[in-house]
């Protein structure tokens, strides 16, 4: 067992810092991964600011021509010179802005300048916006030869009639305060620098001043997302930077194109700086993962020493107990769960020696109970050996009043009549009229006591009229003969015939009931109903004679041989899954209710 908790813990250990590991390398990841995000988000939430400004100038350039003061032939340069004195205020075009001809001939300029009507078509975004009709935003323009540097905001202008006449300008200088402004207003760590770069990676703004003007492009990567209009995310190397010229730092970049001009908006960040939560994460969870190995390997030491000696004691008792030695107490110190089982394993000793006892004794009153069943079993025996004597025996007696009727009746009738044919023909001429019908009187009696005998044995009423005519016949004939007087009620549903076996049974039964009610109960009413309920049939049979004692009659069928006539009444009805009740009392008449089943019974026994 304790190399069990000894390889437990270890794989316990080992569980937990692969669990660590993993839960260390998601978090690290996901920290990079937000880091790098929100550098991004940075750059897009400030090159939207800078589209907005930009859209914001571009707009005054349209308002000139939204002013309708524009006409380059009407020789009156007021309206034009208004126009462009309202555009240039407020906006970002320090230099100048100026009004162009369709053939790239500067118009007019403000703030006036003395040698501006100079013709700028050969610049590049000048014939863009007049070939396009579309307005434009240059990258960083030098002008030869004295090298200045600016940018160019160009838009289409029109006259009063909504007609393109040429171009309207402006000159933004490199070095805007605007743009520096709006980057240096955004807080960062040491080292970490925000440019504006256009096309040609020339930095227009940045919060490091020093880098104004210069290059940061390598490969022309950041010109091809201007181009492509994608935002990215990679690593740079900072070889190009004067500080770090014998040292290539690695920089993570994030880089956001604007959609106003084709510029973008780079945050280039020391790794070390985007890295360090995540660095801070695996140093966390690296102690974590050792505090949690030292913990595991002081628990399982622990366990060693507190679980297997105590389990070890609680082995010893348990094999005594198995050789069957009861009266050895267990003895395992200590108030821990190992203490409680050993309390409880004892308690069960203790209830396992009572129970022995217990069974011992059990076992010596079950066999008495044996041989008392047995010896039931053996007087039922010798109780069923006896019914089945009653029962030949009145099979027999049956048999034996079929056939004393059979001999008193029809057997003396038929004597009677062969010797009266015996004397008419011995003498022929005696025969008259009334021996003919004394003769045909004889056959007469004798065909009425056959239609008795079978009658008695199977009336054909019932197979021909059902169960509600031959009930009615029973009454009759047992009971109006007797002067009993009867009530019957039928309800409309018994009409209908039930199964062959269940009209039998009931008849059977209702059949013994009139016979006792005729030879033993003494009655002067009889109350009989029959009715139909819920899938069955019901029979309730009432008298006000004498009445008997029921369970005495019953206890005493074997012995006597009287109330086999109601154990066979009950027999039948179980055998339709029916249920019998017989309530009576000496002087209180008697009441035999009946319910049986419509459906198919259980056995298949033949009534």
């Amino acid at each position: 067992m304790r190399r069990r908790i000894t390889f437990s813990v270890i794989l316990a250990i080992f569980t937990i810092l692969i669990c660590l590991g993993i839960i260390s390398y998601v978090s690290v990841h996901d920290s990079i991964q937000r880091s790098l995000a929100n550098r991004l988000t940075l750059a897009n939430i400030i090159g939207k600011y800078l589209d907005h400004v930009l859209e914001t100038n571009l707009t005054r350039l349209y308002d000139i021509s939204i002013s309708g003061r524009i006409d380059f032939q009407d020789n009156d340069w007021e309206p034009e010179k208004k126009a462009l004195k309202a555009a240039y205020e407020y906006s970002i075009f320090t230099d100048s802005i100026f009004l162009m001809d369709l053939y790239g001939n500067v118009v007019m300029t403000y703030p006036h300048q003395e040698g501006r009507k100079v013709n700028l078509l050969s610049i590049p975004y000048v014939s863009k916006t007049i070939a396009e009709r579309k307005p434009v935003i240059s990258d960083v323009y030098t002008f030869e030869p004295t090298q200045k540097k600016v940018i160019f905001a160009l838009v289409p202008l029109k006259n009063k009639e909504g007609k393109i006449i040429g171009v309207a300008g402006g000159e933004i200088n490199p070095t805007n305060y605007m743009f520096t402004q709006i980057i240096k207003s955004v807080p960062v760590e040491t080292g970490t620098n925000i440019e504006l770069v256009d096309s040609y990676g020339t930095i227009i703004a940045s919060n490091d001043p020093k880098r104004i003007l210069t290059c940061s492009d390598h490969n022309k990567f950041l010109g091809n997302l201007i181009a492509n209009k994608k935002s990215s995310v990679g690593t740079c190397h900072r070889c190009h930077s004067e500080e770090s010229s014998d040292k290539k730092t690695k920089d993570m970049l994030a880089f956001s194109p604007l959609s106003a001009a084709p510029w973008g908006i780079s945050v280039r960040e020391p790794q070390e700086i985007v890295f360090s939560p995540a660095t801070k994460l695996k140093k966390g969870f690296f102690v974590l993962s050792l505090i949690s190995a030292i913990t595991a390997l002081l628990l399982g030491i622990g366990l060693s020493r507190g679980i297997v000696r105590p389990v070890q004691s609680l082995i010893h008792a348990a094999q005594k107990i198995g050789k069957g030695n009861l009266s050895e107490p267990i003895e395992v110190p200590g108030r821990d769960e190992i203490g409680t089982l050993a309390q409880s394993f004892d308690t069960m000793r203790i209830k396992l020696s009572e129970s022995l006892e217990s069974i011992h004794r059990h076992n010596i009153e079950l066999e008495h109970r044996v041989l008392e069943r047995t010896k039931q079993i053996r007087q039922s025996r010798q109780k069923v050996e006896s019914l089945l004597k009653k029962l030949i025996s009145s099979q027999e007696d049956e048999r034996r009043r079929i056939a004393r009727g059979l001999h008193d009746e029809i057997l003396q009738d038929l004597s009677a009549f062969l010797i009266k044919l015996e004397i008419c023909k011995l003498y022929p001429e005696q025969i008259s009229m009334e021996k003919i019908e004394e003769m045909k009187g004889i056959v007469l009696k004798t065909l009425d006591s056959i239609h008795n005998v079978i009658q008695n044995l199977r009336p054909s009423i019932l197979d021909d009229l059902g169960l509600g005519a031959g009930i009615k016949w029973l009454l009759d004939k047992h009971l109006t003969e007797k002067g009993i007087h009867y009530y019957l009620t039928i309800d409309a549903e018994t009409n209908e015939r039930f199964d062959p076996r269940v009209e039998i049974t009931l008849f059977r039964i209702i059949q013994e009931s009139i016979i006792n009610i005729a030879r033993h109960a003494e009655a002067e009413n009889v109350l009989f109903i029959l009715k139909t309920e819920n899938d069955s049939v019901r029979v309730d049979i009432e008298d006000d004679g004498e009445g008997f004692d029921v369970h005495s009659m019953l206890r005493h069928t074997t012995d006597s041989g009287r109330g086999l006539g109601l154990l066979g009444m009950k027999e039948r009805a179980s055998l339709l899954d029916g249920k019998l009740e017989i309530c009576s009392g000496p002087g209180n008449g008697t009441r035999i209710s009946l319910k049986v089943p419509l459906r198919k019974p259980s056995g298949d026994e033949n009534v």
